[in-house]
């Protein structure tokens, strides 16, 4: 079994770092959010971000240890995902307080389209670099996952105008 590519083995981990901060973007942005319908999208963003970010610890922790990849189906499956905890949280506190800052919907939609795209941009970059099929697998489909999330945000300020 050869080694894996540290530079793989970073950007997982910079992938972990993104989902993480976008989580913590979500959950903070919901608490300033009154309007039910964009409640609820920001929550299901909030969701999908702790799904990536299972998807990426998992993977990281399994090319660590065995240097193996493992399908994202399996992944989903495993009992006791790793949580995002309070210290994870605090890391992020520079984006907390830029959420606090916001003062409209739209301040705040602004800079989820920024993450989402500083997300995509890292997982589609790295689709394209890698010559691992199960990371150009995986990749491809996070980038996927962050193009919709970008569009949802798209409409949701086309909608909040």
């Amino acid at each position: 079994m050869s080694p894996v590519d540290p530079n793989l083995l970073e950007a997982l981990a910079h992938g972990i770092k993104s989902e993480v901060a976008s989580y913590v973007f979500y959950t903070e942005a919901i608490k300033k959010e009154e309007a039910q319908p964009f409640r609820d999208a920001l929550e299901k963003l909030a969701y999908e971000e702790k799904d990536h970010f299972h998807i990426l610890e998992r993977q990281y922790d399994s090319l660590v240890r065995s240097e193996r990849w493992i399908s994202t189906a399996d992944i989903l499956k495993q009992e006791g995902l790793p949580e995002i905890n309070e210290e994870m949280t605090q890391q992020h506190r520079e984006l907390m307080d830029e959420v606090a800052r916001a003062g409209s919907l739209r301040e705040v939609l602004d800079i989820a389209y920024r993450l989402e795209e500083e997300a995509f941009e890292l997982f589609d970059g790295q689709a394209k670099q890698t010559d691992s099929p199960e990371a150009k697998k995986m990749f491809t489909e996070l980038a996927k996952f962050e193009r919709g999330h970008m569009e949802l945000i798209n409409r949701m300020i086309t909608e909040s105008a």
